[in-house]
Parts: C-alpha cells; structure tokens; sequence
C-alpha cells in the first residue's frame, strides 16, 4: 500500500462527480483531529471563495468585488465529506452530484449571462 501525500495527490486534484463530469478542483482540505487517535481528512472544500484564500489577499479582494458586481454572495463553498471519495488516480472520482454543489453557483451565473453569448459560447461547431 503506497501513501497518499495530500498536497501532491489530493490538492489541486480536478475532480469529478458520479456523472463523470468535472466539478472543479480541491482547494483546501479540512484535518479533524481527534482525542487519542491520528487524525483524519474530513472534507474537501471546493469554491471560489476558499481558492481565493489560498491565492492571496489581493485574489481574495477580487473574488469579493466579482461578487459583490454580480450581486451575489460569496459563500458558495461546497464541503464534501472525504468519506464521499471513490478513486484517488489522475483525477479524484467522488459520490456526489455536481449540478447540487454550492460551489458551481458563480460558473453557471457566468455560462448564462456572459459566456453563452459569446459566439462559439455555447459549444456549437462551425
């Protein structure tokens, strides 16, 4: 059995959903430490406001004024528990469904309003 090194094997990871569809990648991780025993990974946190935060001030700055141009909150993190995770290989497969996930809020705002009308936005050929 081979070990797994979190920030070279799980973050930044893309991952997919049950559908095989990709859901973004792992921006951060949460560590439950735990009374006499090793701890554990708990959750996969994914979304804007949690990979602005490991950027840097200036790229949490930016997510926030995006959000606040758009009118929309800036708490669209998804947490998935790490319980939900299935394959851990070239991408990390996950049991969840990513059209629920908090986290694509800001991705679907900006498919519908700005980038489906760009020519060519909306995925049809030439």
């Amino acid at each position: 059995m081979s070990a797994l090194q979190l920030t070279h094997d799980v973050l930044d990871a893309q991952l997919v959903d049950k559908n095989k569809e990709k859901i973004g990648r792992v921006d951060n991780l949460v560590i439950e430490l735990r009374d006499g025993r090793p701890p554990r990974v708990a959750t996969i946190l994914i979304g804007g406001a949690v990979r602005a935060e490991r950027v840097g001030r200036w790229m949490t700055w930016i997510h926030r004024a995006l959000h606040a141009i758009v009118r929309s909150s800036d708490k669209h993190v998804s947490r998935i528990p790490f319980e939900k995770v299935r394959v851990i290989a070239d991408t990390i497969e996950v049991d969840v469904d990513g059209h629920r996930l908090e986290s694509g809020h800001l991705e679907r705002w900006l498919a519908k309003r700005i980038i489906s009308k760009i020519p060519g936005g909306k995925g049809e050929k030439k």
